[in-house]
């Protein structure tokens, strides 16, 4: 299935191209700590989970939102959900493997990038990527709070059977054994 081009090209469109620059360019800056198996399943998950809020709270008998130009889905709606989306997610997990909080420096590392999220989704209401037509911004955060949580514990399972390379570096050192 093909999907048709934009109607007409304008802000949501833009704001879509620069933040999928600026997202993967920082992504790929960043050193990564996780393996390409927990990559792959994040990005899956978070894909399902975006086209999932899609296909139930945007169409009858709901419809609290759509995204770009109408409720129809174009080109850019595959860009935004399959390759834009799943960054933050990403960036949520490589962080945490960084710095590996717990308690309640995890609730706040969750609080933080639910509130970085929110943020963003905010600023991409303002370039009406996102049209609310019954949702509200602070439900997004609560979303974000529980996808992020659910994310980590799930790149975690995935990491004990699949460890990155800076995962085993960092679990030979705590065994006592010189990095490979």
């Amino acid at each position: 299935m093909i999907f048709p081009l934009p109607e007409k090209f304008d802000e949501n469109e833009l704001f879509i191209i620069f933040s999928t620059i600026i997202t993967w360019a920082i992504m790929f800056m960043l050193p990564k700590r996780i393996s390409a198996v927990t990559i792959t399943i994040i990005w899956t998950f978070n894909v399902f989970l975006a086209l999932l809020a899609d296909i139930t709270i945007t169409v009858k008998p709901y419809e609290l939102y759509f995204t770009i130009d109408h409720k129809a889905h174009e080109l850019f709606d595959v860009v935004l959900h399959f390759i834009t989306y799943p960054t933050l997610p990403y960036f949520v997990v490589n962080s945490y493997q960084h710095y590996k909080p717990k308690g309640l420096k995890f609730l706040l590392f969750v609080v933080f990038w639910g509130g970085a999220a929110t943020a963003l989704e905010w600023t991409s209401v303002q370039f009406n990527v996102f049209t609310y037509t019954g949702w509200k911004v602070h439900l997004s955060f609560l979303v974000y709070l529980i996808v992020f949580a659910a994310t980590i514990w799930l790149a975690n399972f995935v990491e004990k059977k699949y460890p990155s390379v800076w995962n085993s570096k960092d679990l030979n050192m705590k065994k006592g054994s010189a990095p490979q």
